[in-house]
């Protein structure tokens, strides 16, 4: 019987097993084939799967569907898996007309352009048109709609004057006059020009105030002779230039006012 004090235990011997160099080489394999299959999409996509169709849906008016179509061709790259929608939907809305445009994908081979085009209320500045919402947009020359109104100021208060013109206009409708010409200048003066010729000056302050002035007056006004020009930038009263064949009794009259308030 062996002495337990002599039994020797055995010797475990621990192996490093050395993976990382073949983790990292597998890592570059897939990274190469992902590389490599992106790059096969890329290319063959488009003529495995191409776009055959380009379809314009909206109620076009300055634009024909033959120009999106064309414009949405030419800014294609890729097919119907890899086009990029969203630099399609820019190119769209890159057109001086069109305000608001979708892209969606139809399969197996279809693009499918829904666009919006902007609807102007009135002519901005020289070579614009606002809508509305106050959207400014030049559509270059040729292609700006008679009739209406011309509004005028700085771009960034385009939104402001189309809110004033709105409520102006519908207040000078209610006694029967149009509005030509709205502006304002950079120091914030509004001026508006009526179709029948009459210009009006509001200044700065108290506008609405001012308009509503004439407007209780503006019979009166009429009924006295032709006014050219009617400033009501008096705190309680306004000036009159009249026609040269207005009546001189009735220039008097209400020429009065020039005296009256201080001007602002």
């Amino acid at each position: 019987m062996a002495d337990p004090a002599r039994i020797v235990p055995p010797v475990v011997e621990v192996r490093e097993r050395r993976s990382g160099p073949w983790l990292a080489l597998v890592g570059v394999l897939l990274i190469s084939a992902m590389a490599s299959g992106v790059w096969l999409l890329g290319h063959w996509e488009p003529q495995l799967l191409p776009v055959r169709i380009i379809e314009v849906e909206g109620e076009l008016h300055h634009h024909s569907s033959r120009l999106l179509q064309e414009t949405i061709s030419e800014r294609l790259r890729g097919g119907i898996l890899t086009a990029d929608l969203k630099d399609l939907k820019q190119a769209a809305e890159d057109l001086a007309w069109v305000g608001r445009a979708t892209v969606r994908r139809v399969w197996p081979d279809r693009l499918q352009v829904e666009v919006e085009e902007h609807r102007p209320i009135a002519r901005w500045n020289r070579d614009g048109l606002v809508t509305a919402e106050g959207i400014v947009f030049r559509p270059g020359t040729g292609t700006v709609p008679a009739g209406l109104p011309l509004l005028e100021g700085e771009d960034r208060r385009a939104p402001e004057v189309v809110k004033r013109y709105a409520q102006w206009r519908d207040d000078l409708m209610l006694i029967g006059h149009l509005i030509q010409t709205l502006s304002v200048d950079p120091r914030g003066a509004w001026r508006v020009e009526l179709v029948m010729g009459v210009e009006l000056y509001l200044g700065t302050e108290g506008v609405d105030q001012r308009l509503a002035r004439y407007i209780a007056s503006a019979t009166q006004l009429e009924a006295a002779g032709q006014p050219l020009v009617v400033d009501l930038r008096y705190s309680n009263g306004f000036a009159v230039k009249w026609a040269a064949n207005a009546e001189p009794q009735a220039r008097a009259t209400t020429d009065r006012p020039t005296r009256f308030g201080k001007r602002g």
